[in-house]
């Protein structure tokens, strides 16, 4: 784990993360259909996993419940090799709010910059 990804792991609690576990899976599902493990494997390769801590795989497993719950995602099933797989994608409730969620924190890190100046 580099320094920065040290400190903001560190520095952030876990209700916060997990916010923005919900923000990377409804961005990611933006670009398409993707299956739980697969979307973890992302995160893995990606280093998010280190930012978020050994918790990653069961806070992805319970934010795609929360989020299916909420409209913002629908799963359906997809046979793969013979075998059902679960994937998801993101709905127009999900996209809305996503673009909300992103307007609200680029000026919400506008006004944060003024800090770090």
């Amino acid at each position: 784990m580099d320094k920065t990804s040290q400190y903001a792991s560190q520095f952030m609690p876990m209700e916060l993360k997990r916010v923005i576990l919900k923000i990377r899976i409804l961005g990611r599902l933006k670009i398409g259909d993707i299956y739980s493990y697969a979307l973890i494997k992302e995160f893995e390769k990606s280093g998010f996993c280190d930012f978020f801590g050994p918790t990653i795989k069961n806070d992805t497993y319970n934010a795609l419940k929360v989020l299916e719950k909420s409209g913002y995602i629908k799963m359906h099933v997809k046979l793969h090799g013979g075998r059902a797989q679960k994937y998801y994608k993101i709905t127009r409730e999900g996209s809305a709010a996503l673009k909300s969620v992103g307007k609200m924190m680029i000026s919400t890190m506008k006004e944060a910059n003024k800090l770090f100046k």
